[in-house]
């Protein structure tokens, strides 16, 4: 039976610590090329991900310090808050054009708590959901990034050629000032985490064990191509002459809306060992995808309605994917040191994935955009193949060891 409270509970974490990685990575480089920033520089804007890519550094600390009494996420959660709520306060204080070098370093760090507050949320889902049940947790997580995804995307590029800089900020800082206090009503349980309060998490024991790292092969090998794609759309549809705006409302409305009913028809149909299948028929649809914005790149379509179609499937695809990966993910981690489990394939997820975004300006200055995207199609097959082949590999191996 599933916990409504819990799930809700999941979306509001995962709203808090998505806002500003995506106003970060999303609404600041599609703010800076439509002010004639070059794809070079844009693509070096990935490197803002770093701290969510290294957070596998810091995560085994969730893991060992925390009070029970006040709850072993919430720790880390309500602090974590604050100091995000403060960043973007400061943020607020800084016009874009002005203390340039300020500025980055205040989204550094407001991005390292948001990485942070990612891994105590993802083990949050893990200790407080039932193993059967966890596909609609992560259903949960996937409904608050993309809820997360258009206040600080899609919002806050409808909001800015309205409201200016300061005034879409302030829409951000009273979105996590309700989440705060959301979050202060947090409830978690207990039972499993005393139990093995006395076991030491560590690295070590995330890489003696087969299991995890095939999840690690699975990470590197299928969100290898990711990065080049999308490190790239958000210049590509505003090289077409799209207005900010629209690109801020038809991907916040419209691809949040779509994300939401696909993710919803996966986290149903999951079950019975099926991730294998599923992410086949994903990655075949991604490929389609991207093959499609080499051909609107390649043959010159301007036409609005086929390019933020083939952009909304593909954010779709994407939603999909979190659901059937992030399950697994869950399913062959151990409870003991859930946040250090999950971080590590994370930050393997997005330091393939960052470095993909970082290359994808140089690769599109020298092939084109349509150049780039069929790389992306062709890459996207032959990693879809051999990662259905490593999750049916490990799902017979635990129907053996059982």
């Amino acid at each position: 039976m599933r916990n409504y409270k819990t799930l809700a509970s999941i979306t509001a974490l995962a709203i808090a610590n998505t806002t500003p990685l995506y106003f970060a990575t999303v609404a600041l480089p599609t703010i800076m090329r439509s002010n004639g920033v070059s794809l070079t520089v844009i693509g070096l804007f990935g490197s803002l991900m770093l701290p969510w890519a290294f957070k596998f550094l810091w995560a085994p600390l969730l893991d060992r310090y925390y009070s029970l009494k006040f709850g072993k996420r919430k720790s880390w959660l309500i602090p974590l808050q604050t100091l995000m709520l403060i960043c973007l306060i400061i943020i607020y204080n800084l016009p874009p054009n002005q203390h340039a070098e300020l500025l980055f370093g205040i989204i550094i760090a407001l991005l390292i708590c948001a990485a942070t507050h990612y891994l105590a949320s993802s083990a949050f889902i893990l200790e407080q959901v039932d193993s059967g049940q966890l596909r609609f947790g992560n259903y949960a997580q996937v409904v608050g990034t993309a809820l997360g995804s258009f206040t600080g995307g899609g919002l806050f590029l409808i909001a800015y050629p309205q409201l200016g800089w300061q005034n879409s900020i302030l829409t951000l800082v009273i979105v996590n000032l309700i989440l705060l206090v959301v979050q202060s009503l947090v409830q978690e349980r207990t039972a499993q985490i005393e139990a093995n309060k006395d076991e030491k998490p560590s690295l070590i024991s995330f890489l003696k064990r087969k299991n995890t790292r095939n999840l690690l092969y699975l990470c590197l090998i299928y969100r290898g191509c990711e990065g080049l794609v999308m490190g790239m759309q958000q210049p590509f549809l505003v090289d077409k002459q799209i207005e900010i705006s629209l690109i801020g409302k038809v991907l916040g409305i419209s691809g949040l809306s779509l994300s939401l009913i696909a993710s919803l028809l996966v986290s149903i149909c999951l079950s019975n060992n099926r991730e294998n299948i599923w992410l086949l028929i994903l990655g075949i649809m991604r490929s389609i995808c991207y093959l499609a914005l080499a051909a609107l790149a390649y043959f010159a379509i301007s036409s609005q309605v086929l390019i933020f179609g083939v952009v909304v499937s593909n954010m779709a695809c994407r939603s999909m994917e979190m659901v059937v990966l992030y399950t697994f993910f869950m399913q062959n981690c151990e409870l003991k040191q859930s946040a250090t489990d999950i971080s590590i394939l994370l930050c393997a997820e997005i330091i393939i994935y960052s470095s993909g975004m970082m290359l994808s300006g140089y690769l599109a200055k020298l092939l084109g955009y349509s150049g780039l995207f069929t790389i992306g199609s062709v890459l996207s097959l032959i990693s879809t193949a051999i990662c259905a082949y490593i999750i049916y590999k490990i799902i017979k191996r635990n129907q053996y060891l059982l």
